[in-house]
């Protein structure tokens, strides 16, 4: 039978109506869903609405920060910037909701079963906050707020929601700036340079280390490995998605733990490659580029790295090395004879005296 053609691909601006029509349908089945869990749940929905218009207020208009100037989420906003390396929590946020709407079928599956415990967790997020304003600690009204919201699913939906609630809770962690240890750095930056300086020296590129300054020997470039070189910055970024990483791949809380603690050192081995290129492509090609859009635009090289480290990594711990060892431990079955052959019997032995 003559083999069917394959159908041709609709034109773009189809695929887009049909994208669209897609969209629509999940937001209407949404909407659907919400208005009627509403209906059925009048009391809960206000209780919600309540909760949420307390945690804005609180949290998004209370001055109790910097003299009586800034609100908790104005005092983050500010800290989320270049200078504390900090520009990834921008995302955490639409992380959280995503986090949420991909679990979404087990958000709809579980069993309501209200918790009363959840109003302690309730007790404590809002000691943690009240602490917080009353010390001028504003870092600990952003850790309040996980905790908060933890309380809140467990008490109004019980154990199973607040179950899927407990992941993207602890992600939102993420936001609380962390901008002191950048003071911390320097001996990242002084392993990042010997490192630099050994790789470097393996393949003939001499340069001489100062301190965590890299220079050639023959004054062709001179590089300063700066806090923000150190590699704080790629590992904030790094353990954030090694966060993700393990959530969606892993099922056994010890190796989440593992591959979560090693991405410090992920981040480290990206880092010194990513330094490791600029110094390749200052002695190769142009130093000027170097130091200039290619140090910038370097971030490209890290993330690769260190993603093959964190998923190579993940596949050793995923290997059955006790069947490995099993199978390593066999001795190796005869070969069969070949066809034609037959398996003759050992002639014996003669002895002349």
């Amino acid at each position: 039978m003559p083999e069917k053609s394959p159908e041709p691909t609709p034109p773009l601006r189809v695929r887009l109506t049909q994208l669209g029509r897609r969209v629509r349908r999940t937001l209407r089945d949404g909407w659907t869903q919400f208005s009627g869990w509403v209906r059925h749940n009048p009391w809960q929905f206000g209780l919600l609405v309540g909760i949420f218009g307390v945690l804005v207020y609180f949290f998004g208009f209370h001055k109790a920060y910097v003299n009586g100037e800034m609100s908790a989420l104005r005092w983050a906003v500010e800290a989320w910037g270049f200078e504390n390396n900090q520009e990834h929590s921008w995302v955490v946020g639409p992380i959280f909701f995503f986090l949420l709407w991909y679990h979404r079928d087990q958000l709809r599956s579980a069993r309501l079963a209200p918790s009363n415990r959840g109003l302690l967790l309730v007790a404590l997020g809002s000691l943690l906050f009240v602490v917080a304003a009353r010390t001028l600690q504003p870092r600990l009204a952003l850790i309040s707020l996980p905790v908060l919201i933890y309380g809140i699913a467990l008490y109004l939906w019980g154990r199973e929601v607040a179950r899927v609630f407990i992941f993207p809770c602890l992600f939102l962690l993420f936001t609380v700036p962390v901008g002191g240890l950048v003071q911390g750095t320097v001996s990242l930056q002084l392993l990042v340079s010997t490192s630099v300086k050994a790789l470097s020296s393996l393949i003939g590129v001499k340069i001489e280390m100062i301190g965590t300054t890299l220079k050639a020997l023959d004054d062709s470039f001179n590089f300063e490995i700066a806090e923000g070189c150190s590699g704080i910055r790629s590992l904030m970024a790094m353990t954030m998605l090694a966060a993700l990483y393990v959530h969606f791949t892993q099922r056994e809380v010890w190796k989440q733990l593992v591959i979560f603690a090693g991405s410090v050192l992920f981040a480290l081995v990206g880092n010194i490659g990513r330094i490791f290129t600029v110094i390749l492509f200052a002695r190769f090609i142009s130093p000027r580029i170097a130091g200039g859009i290619y140090h910038d635009y370097s971030g490209f090289i890290f993330f690769p790295i260190a993603v093959v480290a964190m998923v190579s990594f993940s596949r050793l711990l995923d290997r059955d090395w006790q069947r490995l060892i099993d199978e390593t431990g066999q001795p190796k079955p005869a070969a069969p004879p070949k066809a034609g052959e037959e398996k003759k019997a050992p002639s014996p032995i003669s002895y002349d005296y």
